[in-house]
């Protein structure tokens, strides 16, 4: 069901995406379903370096400029790669050096790192080395393919490196990050990802020939980027991971311990998750859930993130930058994010092609374009000081100073959702569990809504344990006494409409009748069958009514961590849709799945048995969405357990409905099943075609009649 439920949910985002696309925005933040709000300028470009300024007989003009670094006094490194040197820069901006290697053999460098002395090591790309340079540009010493039967056969081209306050080199090598000691040895492979087990390749493996194994392409995990080093001694990174996540924080063991989508480390991959996974759907459901950058660029068209080099302060604030859509993105400690700004053109504060960015000490930003061979440097507002300040305040366990910043970011931008998360992650560190879940709720943020209302779950429980047992006892004989009662109504309502033959079918003893389908589905369709002729259709009716009203309610009654959509969102029409969708499309599809195929069953009786398969919806969703508001997002397993017991009786009494109103043989029934349900999913295809055609087609009018409304005036 939830593979059939994203299907359709995909079909309709389609629809949205071919008529409405995103518009860009000046500084924006995305949420959860990728749309963009609006927030306060976070940073001024007050400065454009396109030259080194007057520096003896150099070119001035930069060419292919590939890399930049901002050292701990705030020297400016710039590798200008297209004129094989390195310039340094003070803090005034004013060119102090100008270094093209030893011998002056520099071959397309692409990388620096400078340390807390002032050595300067340098990815001579070209050269296929790295380069150790003293403060003054001396050669120091030179890095080359450390020998090991480890490295692989793969080419030692440096391009982006940093250097450890123990003296190990970190070099980008495709799928991981070489490290090479200060003597030059190998000292190891670092922070590849775990791709997990593909079944496919498995069973390929298992019972192909060996000459058909050579054909087998090596599965490799995802190369990374560019890298950086924080404050911390931790190895900030940027990859080309879809599955963990783009942007990772990797520990001294090479494990990323930044915010992931997933984990990859015991995932089992096969042809319907690859289904799931593969780029007509990824275009539409990317949004659904936290992505690094975005997957949809300004004109809504798909893409997928490059962030071709990542910047970390010092208080761990991340900024990165992405090379197809030029945005700048930036996020907290925990991967929030914090703001988003750029994008492509030729204007200040746009970028052609960006190459890399760096910080300094005052939080002022440097980034490098490579084709517009310039530097932009921007300078942060008051608005994103206070939310630095304020994000660092509560890492560092100032609560209360985290609180009184956050308030002041909400007199700026009264909006600014992760100023409403971050009081209510303050007011759960202090204990209050209520006005945690207030705030929380505000921004939809579920998790910490759960973590404060499962606090105040323990509370009350500990405070009034005896009177929780004691009701909660007084509803379970309740709910069983009223079952009790009607499962007695159902039977009677069955056998009064087998007996009495010569009548049809009455509406309350229909339902009463459709209720013991619960217990007893075979008697139940078998009498159907039997009297196919007397059954009353607006029976069927009632119940698609019924289990409507249940769902609206229950959108509205559930519990807000465990609730699936937002009631601000909830569209009538779509709901249902998504209710009706199964067995409404069942009902055309097996009956002429069965008209040729022996079939004995008639329109309907088929309409008649697909309305009561939702009877374990209803009888499940009913108390279900009580019972929520004393659930949390920590139980939502369990929870889901009695959601998924609803579907299954749905299909439970499609399958007997197939059986026995065609007379069918298991084998038969299963195989009409199965053609059933390809019928539906072409119905479906059909409706998903139809309603973007449709969209379209709208839109095409309404164009039409505003042109000629504007001919006309």
């Amino acid at each position: 069901m939830k593979i059939l439920k994203r299907i359709g949910a995909c079909l309709l985002a389609a629809g949205m995406l071919l008529s409405t696309p995103i518009t860009a925005a000046a500084d924006y933040v995305t949420g959860n379903d990728s749309y963009r709000l609006p927030v306060p300028k976070a940073y001024n470009s007050v400065k454009t370096i396109n030259n080194i300024g007057e520096f003896g007989e150099e070119q001035i003009y930069f060419k292919d400029p590939q890399d930049l670094f901002v050292d701990d006094k705030d020297n400016l490194y710039i590798v200008d790669s297209g004129n094989n040197r390195v310039v340094k820069m003070n803090e005034d901006l004013k060119t102090v050096g100008v270094y093209y290697g030893p011998d002056k053999a520099f071959n397309k460098p692409e990388g620096i790192f400078v340390d807390s002395d002032g050595d300067m090591y340098v990815a001579d790309t070209g050269n296929k080395r790295i380069v150790h340079m003293s403060p003054t540009g001396e050669m120091v010493e030179e890095f080359t393919n450390p020998e090991s039967n480890l490295t692989g056969s793969a080419p030692f081209s440096p391009s982006k490196l940093v250097v450890s306050s123990t003296g190990y080199i970190y070099v980008v090598r495709g799928e991981n990050i070489m490290a090479i000691d200060g003597n030059g040895e190998f000292r190891g492979l670092y922070g590849q990802t775990n791709i997990g087990y593909d079944m496919t390749e498995a069973l390929l493996r298992i019972f192909a020939s060996e000459e058909q194994q050579n054909f087998i392409s090596k599965r490799l995990a995802s190369s990374y980027i560019n890298v950086t080093m924080g404050s911390d001694g931790m190895i900030y990174a940027t990859s080309m991971e879809r599955v963990e996540g783009e942007i990772k924080q990797l520990n001294s063991v090479g494990t990323n311990v930044f915010r992931k989508y997933k984990s990859v480390g015991n995932s089992i991959q096969n042809p319907i998750t690859n289904f799931i996974n593969n780029k007509i759907l990824k275009s539409v459901v990317a949004g659904n859930s936290f992505k690094f950058g975005e997957y949809f660029d300004d004109d809504g068209k798909y893409m997928e993130p490059i962030f071709r080099d990542i910047a970390v302060d010092k208080n761990g604030i991340i900024t990165v930058i992405e090379e197809l859509n030029g945005k700048v993105y930036q996020y907290d400690q925990e991967g929030n994010m914090l703001v988003a700004f750029g994008g492509l053109g030729e204007s200040t504060g746009t970028f052609s092609r960006t190459s890399a960015i760096d910080v300094d000490s005052k939080g002022n930003l440097f980034i490098l374009d490579r084709l517009n061979n310039n530097i932009q440097i921007f300078e942060p507002t008051e608005f994103i000081t206070l939310v630095h300040q304020a994000t660092t305040a509560y890492d560092e366990g100032d609560y209360d100073a985290s609180y009184q910043l956050w308030q002041q970011v909400l007199a700026i931008h009264e909006n600014y959702e992760l100023a409403h998360t971050g009081i209510a992650k303050t007011y759960y560190k202090k204990g209050e569990w209520k006005m945690s879940m207030e705030e929380s709720k505000l921004v939809n943020d579920r998790a910490v809504y759960t973590k404060a209302f499962d606090e105040y779950k323990y509370e009350v429980l500990r405070a009034n344990f005896v009177w929780i047992v004691l009701t909660a006892l007084a509803i379970i004989l309740s709910v069983g006494f009223l079952l009790i009662t009607l499962n007695k109504a159902a039977k009677k309502a069955y056998w009064a409409f087998l007996n009495e033959k010569g009548r049809n079918m009455r509406i309350v003893e229909g339902l009463k009748y459709s209720f013991h389908v619960l217990l007893h589905p075979i008697d139940t369709i078998e009498g159907i069958r039997y009297n196919r002729t007397r059954i009353n259709m607006i029976v069927p009716l009632l119940i698609c009514l019924i289990a409507y009203i249940v769902r609206i309610a229950y959108i509205y009654i559930v519990h807000f961590p465990l609730a699936s959509i937002d009631v601000r969102d909830a569209n009538l029409v779509f709901e249902a849709v998504k209710l009706f969708l199964v067995p409404i499309t069942w009902i055309p599809a097996s009956f002429a799945a069965t008209s040729i195929a022996d079939g004995e069953s008639k329109f309907q009786e088929i309409t008649f048995t697909s309305a009561i398969s939702l009877m374990p919806y209803i009888l499940i969703h009913t108390p279900l969405m009580f019972l929520s508001n004393i659930l949390s997002k920590t139980q939502q397993s369990w929870y889901g357990v009695f959601s998924t017991l609803a579907y299954i009786g749905l299909f439970l009494i499609l399958f007997q409905s197939m059986r026995i109103l065609n007379n069918y043989s298991l084998g038969k029934t299963i195989k009409m099943m199965i053609i059933s349900a390809c019928m539906m999913f072409i119905i479906w295809l059909v409706l998903g075609l139809f309603y973007v055609l449709s969209g379209r087609m709208l839109q095409f009018v309404f164009e039409v009649m505003k042109e000629f409304r504007l001919n006309i005036l």
